[in-house]
């Protein structure tokens, strides 16, 4: 996990995340890595619009787009 965070980070490249909320809502996302922290990561989610914080052990999966650009979620 730390691996594709990192190379999003370094690379400057969307990753498309699984993320389960403290409430054990699941949400796919589409983030811009922004900082590499211990036990987080400060991100720019595209769904959101807005800077955010994840916790690395809540998410669920992570991986480059397979259009290696911005996801468009179904409403």
């Amino acid at each position: 996990m730390r691996g594709i965070l990192q190379r999003a980070l370094l690379q400057h490249t969307p990753i498309e995340i699984i993320y389960m909320s403290q409430n054990g809502v699941l949400t796919q996302r589409n983030i811009q890595v922004l900082e590499i922290q211990e036990t987080t990561i400060k991100a720019y989610c595209l769904l959101r619009n807005k800077k955010r914080t994840f916790k690395i052990d809540s998410i669920l999966s992570a991986a480059v787009p397979r259009n290696k650009g911005v996801v468009k979620f179904a409403n």
